[in-house]
């Protein structure tokens, strides 16, 4: 509740001094070139390298760990909910490893309006996006067996773009170097590099050449 309050207080102060407050909060490390717009970080830890950026009016809640390395880029109008090992919830107890962070590598990207459940870790490797809008990444779900909750981590590749309103399940590995076509229902992914994939449920449709430029970027610039 104080890491709200504190947040709501200063919302509006010019970012210089809201970047002071917000680094004294336990757990929270924000480098003087990283910029936050208006948007509530709930996070238990924060950890925002050079040149990354958080849009506004995005909710991230209650996650183990956030963490943008340099230049990764999170959009405007994101629901990122998390589930803090902290709050010790029954739901998830034999999951032992498991751990609510939301990881962006270098130059990553997240765009707008997406919907992100972080009950388990979600890594977006570097020079990957999620672009478009109206995607959801969900990390956990409920197993018709056991009557259970049960949840596992989704990592998006290594300069690998999700297309508009996609959704991918927990438990998915999506291989660096893919393009993942809009509308997509990810429920499980072949190995396979430089690959096209879409559907419902979603499989290699065909090849990409490697010389594709999007394969090839030394910055992701959005325009």
């Amino acid at each position: 509740m104080l890491k709200i309050v504190i947040q709501v207080l200063f919302l509006f102060f010019p970012w210089r001094v809201r970047r002071r407050v917000l680094n004294a909060i336990p757990g929270f490390s924000i480098h003087r070139d990283a910029r936050i717009g208006l948007s509530l970080i709930l996070a238990d830890e924060c950890v925002l390298e050079a040149k990354t950026y958080i849009g506004h009016l995005n909710y991230i809640g209650r996650l183990d760990r956030l963490q943008m390395d340099e230049d990764a880029v999170i959009g405007n109008l994101n629901w990122i909910g998390g589930l803090s090992t902290r709050l010790n919830s029954p739901a998830f107890r034999n999951r032992t490893k498991r751990r609510s962070d939301l990881i962006m590598r270098k130059a990553s990207l997240v765009m707008s309006q997406h919907y992100i459940d972080c009950t388990d870790r979600i890594e977006f490797r570097q020079f990957c996006g999620l672009a478009g809008f109206r995607s959801q990444l969900l990390t956990h779900g409920v197993n018709p067996m056991s009557a259970r909750q049960t949840c596992s981590p989704i990592t998006i590749g290594a300069y690998t773009m999700i297309g508009t309103g996609v959704i991918i399940l927990q438990g998915v590995t999506i291989p660096d170097y893919c393009v993942v076509a809009s509308g997509a229902v990810v429920t499980h992914v072949a190995p396979q590099e430089y690959s096209m994939i879409g559907g419902n449920p979603a499989v290699h449709q065909r090849d990409i050449p490697k010389t594709a430029k999007i394969f090839h970027r030394t910055a992701f610039t959005v325009t």
